[in-house]
């Protein structure tokens, strides 16, 4: 059958290429507004998984007119109570379905008409009017993924409603999210899965392997059977399992009530460093001035970190405006102090003293019809005081969408400073890329969604896709469903020939023109993938161009006609933006792109990844170097730390892009991409091996999630809180309309007990034009390893407009659990409320505590003591929080933000203020401040100026802000962590006292206490069929076990903070190694001693080392 369909299709390839053949070849390009559709002159059979092979098309004279896209209005509201949804996703795609029945977008006519078959009957209207909108029954009716109860999806696999938060304005800035509607980290819209799910991912370690049952209706997994799978290891050699860790059992050390050790004055018991650079793959423009190439601005995909710049050629970089996702950028080429970015979620900003000042000069107006999403931007050549820019009309899409929608074109003739709109391109989405004709200002090419279009009226009117294959693609449903729309991304015209065109797309690789863009040809040798990012060429030798794709950079030196790898010292391949130097062309910069998901959003790499960043080259990409001091995550928010395994650390950015992880204390970085690291809230480790990772977000479906892969992967389970909802919230009308979109904050796994898993939510009024649809604040459990989670709120009160924000379980007994309310982000706070018989009724313990709590902590040997920090201070109870009294002893009145418990000796603590860290040794009774190293703010004596007046009002009444804003160094909870083994302290650090200030950053700062904890580690690893144990008692993180039968050799990694001692003792089984054994470290043999006990070695840490062990 397979051999007769493609039979079938080769017939009608080579009649639409005679047809072809027989249409005359334009010889003059015109836009046209007529309607007729392209002539395919010849078109290659396109294999998902493979690269199209170099094939001529023509541009016909009937090139389709963008005037030709039907906007009638479909009349008939359509709604989940009057149409199936799953079937409508069958037939227009995921992205439309959601414009159309979540965020109220009017159907066209030709959407409504094709639809109409999926509208319910009456009867089956009627079932669903009556169900109250909870959606815990199953909507999936015909559809061939229908699950049961508990993971139906139905309340919530939209992913969007009509306050889906497209703007992604944070939480604690510009106070929104994005929807992330595109689900581009997930199977059901990746290119690499076949009809039955199974996937093969040609661009990263990784491949997919999911069905349809695993994901939901917007393709997020919500099974663990949607991990990415690691690439097989190769024959011979057997990856090693972690099965446990041991540490040293927690004791009680001598009392002791202040500091021992000082250094000038000061207490010098800790020492604090900043961490390694926490970076994330989200660069999305980089720009060289062709004035002055020294002067560079690197611009970011995040709300955080819009825009940096650098004034000696890349080797330091500097955060210079913030203000949301930058979308393009571009700078005078007369002039090095004017430069010009598009932001997705606000106005164009502009700078005419070389960054230093930015000026909002065209949207976010009503003038300009509100915000919309502005995406591409370019300066002309020939007249450099004309620029154009390009913007979704909708505002409510960055991209993605298909069919396509209008985008805006404006142009500015006084640089940048005032501007107007001159047309649209109606069948364009989002433009990724415009290019100006050099001697024609008014003829624009432009890279978009809608593939490439020109226009010879400078924007009025366009000529629609230029490329006939991609019109094929456009055309193909399914393929749109799994890849998106026929988008190209990069666009380049060769420097005094612009007849030679080149043009990237997103997935079906390079398009070169030699006739200006009358006819083109697929231009794919030497690449390796089909999914381009950018392409340019060279000012200084115009055969030269670059492109960046899902799998390294690729250079040309004959204008496009083959390609050469040049990734060598890349980390990490996955890059999108690109920079040649103007005058040299073998020094080029990239920057990586993990998850730029806002107008790229189907090209999100799951997995763990290393070596994100800005790169340069000065040999033409034969070797590349990190050239991005001064870049990193700017504001870290939340840090979290496995229980058992030392140096472990979790980080989240306010509203960056975390989540990150470290394997040995911050010295290197992994970076973690997928619907959790947007506004990562809180971590939580199972503490048996393998182990899970649970985290909550703030990111709509991404609110609860889980991995199983160690962060490499991750899958939701939001749904699951929606279905145990109880009908005591149902019936108090506490649960709102709309699909799942919750905020967690509360979240802890019972130590002794994995399965057994507590979550707590949060009333979230802190901004008005953000509306989560569960108020109060709930209690759910799950029992089954996070099957189901049933509200278990009984004797709590849940109708409280209040923040659920900490839970901690009883080490030995899953039954006993405590919930702490707090203030963040919410409107009160009511305390901490306890369970004894595994949440099946609550109680108060608020005896002599202060209500206003922060943050609580439990005593490790003895759990009838606890410690909360509260608004006014440290409170200490011994009976379980039966009593609580003071005792803050050392610390000025005022807030305890938050604290960290050492859990090997819980009789020393740490707390922090607004203003400074403090430490006890002997439980609280007596604190002392420990700062040497930070960077702490001066207090000033200087009288507040008006606005530092209104804070200081606002921290006084919490209830007005939401937030905990204290004007200090320190800003919230889960800001201070300690690692498993209690030696090393982790604090984020504020670099303003004004929380409000949007270039204010937070940084990661550590205090390393020595000698290491000696812990032991399990691993089991198979050998001719059985499995052998490994032991290992270190005082490194000992990770990524190996062992290679071919060469007999033991491989795996130990990290710790630099310039830490580590003993390393290794027992390994003689069926494995015997003899005498060799050790090298990081490629140089080192001192060991091979005795009964094993193999032994020192190292001093630098962060990670690779470790080898074979036989002499």
């Amino acid at each position: 059958m397979q051999k007769v369909v493609i039979n079938v299709l080769l017939l009608f390839s080579i009649l639409a290429l005679s047809c072809a053949s027989s249409q005359p070849i334009a010889t003059e390009l015109e836009p046209t507004e007529t309607t007729a559709q392209p002539t395919v002159a010849s078109q290659q059979i396109f294999d998902e998984t493979s690269i199209p092979v170099d094939t001529a098309t023509s541009v016909s004279n009937d090139i389709d007119s963008n005037q030709s896209v039907d906007n009638g209005e479909a009349t008939g509201e359509i709604n989940e109570n009057s149409y199936d949804v799953n079937c409508i996703v069958k037939v227009l795609g995921r992205p439309v379905t959601d414009d159309i029945v979540y965020r109220g977008r009017t159907a066209t006519s030709n959407e409504f008409s094709n639809i109409q078959h999926c509208k319910l009957g009456r009867s089956e209207a009627d079932n669903t009017d009556n169900d109250d909108r909870s959606r815990d029954d199953d909507r999936s009716r015909d559809d061939d993924r229908s699950r049961d109860d508990d993971t139906s999806r139905d309340d919530d696999t939209s992913g969007d409603d009509d306050r889906s938060r497209d703007d992604d304005r944070s939480r604690d800035d510009d106070r929104s999210r994005d929807d992330d509607t595109s689900r581009d980290d997930d199977t059901s819209g990746d290119d690499r899965c076949d009809d039955q799910g199974n996937c093969d991912d040609e661009i990263s370690d990784y491949v997919y392997k999911c069905d349809g049952n695993d994901v939901d209706e917007s393709g997020i997994p919500i099974t663990p059977k949607c991990n990415v799978v690691p690439t097989p290891l190769p024959d011979g050699v057997e990856g090693a399992t972690l099965t446990g860790v041991d540490l040293p059992s927690p004791s009680y050390q001598a009392s002791i009530e202040e500091c021992q050790v000082f250094d000038s004055g000061q207490c010098a018991e800790l020492r604090w460093e900043p961490v390694a650079d926490v970076m994330a793959g989200e660069f999305v423009e980089i720009e060289i001035s062709p004035v002055d190439p020294n002067v560079m601005y690197a611009g970011v995909d995040s709300n955080d970190m819009t825009m940096y710049r650098s004034l000696d050629a890349g080797a330091t970089w500097k955060l210079v405006h913030v203000t949301g996702h930058n979308g393009a950028l571009a700078l005078s080429p007369v002039d090095k102090d004017i430069a010009i970015y598009t932001n997705l979620e606000w106005s164009v900003q502009r700078t005419a003293d070389g960054g230093d000042t930015w000026q909002s000069v065209v949207g976010g107006t009503a003038e300009t019809g509100g915000v919309k999403p502005f995406t591409a931007i370019t300066f002309s050549k020939g007249q450099p005081n004309i620029v154009y820019a390009s913007a979704l009309r909708s505002g409510d899409s960055r991209g993605g969408i298909w069919p396509a929608e209008p985008s805006d074109i404006y142009k500015s003739t006084d640089a940048g400073e005032t501007w107007e709109i001159v047309g649209a391109c109606l069948t364009c989405s989002a433009i990724e890329n415009i290019v100006v004709m050099e001697d024609d200002s008014d003829f624009l090419w432009v890279a978009s969604d809608g593939g490439l279009q020109f226009t010879k009226d400078g924007g009025r009117t366009f000529s629609g896709n230029v490329i006939p294959y991609l019109d094929e693609v456009g055309k193909d449903r399914h393929k749109i469903n799994e890849e998106g729309p026929p988008k190209v991304i990069g666009l380049a015209l060769q420097p005094n020939n612009p007849d030679t065109m080149l043009a990237a797309s997103a997935n079906n690789g390079m398009f070169r023109s030699t006739d200006g863009g009358k006819t083109w040809a697929q231009s794919n040798t030497g690449l390796t993938s089909s999914k381009l990012h950018h392409v340019d060429f060279a000012i200084s030798n115009p055969d030269v161009a670059y492109v960046t794709t899902h799998e390294g950079i690729f250079r040309t030196d004959d204008a496009g006609e083959s390609w050469t790898e040049r990734s060598n010292g890349l980390n990490y391949k996955f890059v999108t933006p690109i920079a040649i130097h103007p005058r040299n062309e073998d020094i080029v910069f990239v920057g990586t792109a993990t998850e730029v998901y806002t107008t790229h959003p189907r090209h999100k790499n799951r997995g763990m990844h290393k070596g994100e960043g800005l790169y340069k080259t000065i040999d033409g990409g034969k070797n590349w170097v990190h050239s991005d001091k001064g870049v990193y995550e700017a504001k870290i928010a939340q840090i979290g730390n496995h229980p058992l395994i030392p140096f472990n650390i979790w980080v989240g950015g306010e509203s960056g892009r975390g989540n990150f992880f470290s394997p040995d204390a911050g010295d290197t970085w992994w970076f973690s991409p997928s619907i959790t690291s947007h506004y990562p809230m809180v971590y939580a480790f199972t503490y048996d091996f393998p182990y899970v990772i649970y985290a909550t977000g703030w990111q709509k479906t991404g609110e609860l999630s889980a991995s199983t892969d160690q962060g490499a992967s991750w899958y939701v389970l939001s749904h699951k809180l929606n279905a145990g909802l109880s009908n005591e919230t149902k019936n108090l009308g506490l649960r709102l309309e709309g699909a799942t979109d919750f905020h967690i904050h509360g979240l802890a796994v019972a130590p002794s007990d994995s399965n057994i898993i507590y979550v707590g939510s949060v009333h979230d009024a802190v901004y008005p034009d953000l509306t989560f649809n569960l108020d109060g604040a709930h209690i759910f459990k799950s029992s089954d390893a996070g099957e189901s989670f049933p509200e278990m709120s009984d004797g709590f009160p849940i109708e409280t407009k209040t923040s659920i924000n900490s839970i901690i379980v009883h080490p030995n007994d899953p039954n006993i659990v405590y919930v702490m309310t707090t203030l963040h982000e919410s409107e009160t706070a009511i305390g901490i409320y306890k369970t004894t018989n595994g949440a099946k009724s609550w109680f108060e313990v608020n005896d002599g505590l202060d209500v206003y709590t922060n943050d609580f902590q439990m005593d490790t040997i003895n759990p009838e003591i606890l410690y909360a920090a509260t608004e006014s201070g440290v409170y200490k109870t011994t009976d379980g929080a039966q009593n609580w009294e003071k005792s803050s002893n050392g610390i000025p009145k005022g807030a305890v933000i938050d604290m960290a418990i050492d859990p090997l000796n819980p009789q020393v603590l740490y707390a922090i203020t607004a203003d400074n860290i403090y430490r006890t040794q002997d439980g609280a009774d007596h604190w002392y401040e420990t700062n040497l190293g930070l960077p702490l703010l001066e207090l000033s004596s200087k009288p507040l100026s008006a606005q530092e007046e209104l804070f200081g009002l606002l921290k006084l009444n919490r209830t007005q802000t939401g937030h905990s804003e204290y004007g200090g160094t320190f800003a919230q909870d889960r800001t201070l962590e300690i690692d498993a083994t209690g030696r090393v302290i982790f604090v984020a650090v504020k670099t303003s006292r004004n929380d409000r200030d949007r270039n204010s950053e937070r940084l990661l700062y550590r205090a390393v206490l020595t000698p290491l904890i000696s812990l032991v580690y399990e691993f089991t690893v198979k050998n001719d069929g059985r499995l052998e144990n490994i032991e290992v008692a270190s005082q490194s993180h000992i990770f990524e076990m190996t062992f290679n039968k071919n060469s007999k050799e033991l491989s795996f990694m130990a990290g710790g903070p630099t310039g830490t001692n580590s003993t390393t003792i290794v027992s390994i089984p003689s069926s494995l190694l015997s003899g005498q054994l060799e050790v090298i470290v990081d490629g140089i043999k080192v001192p060991s001693s091979t005795g009964n006990d094993g193999v032994t070695f020192d190292l001093i840490h630098v962060g990670s080392s690779q470790v080898k062990i074979k036989v002499q």
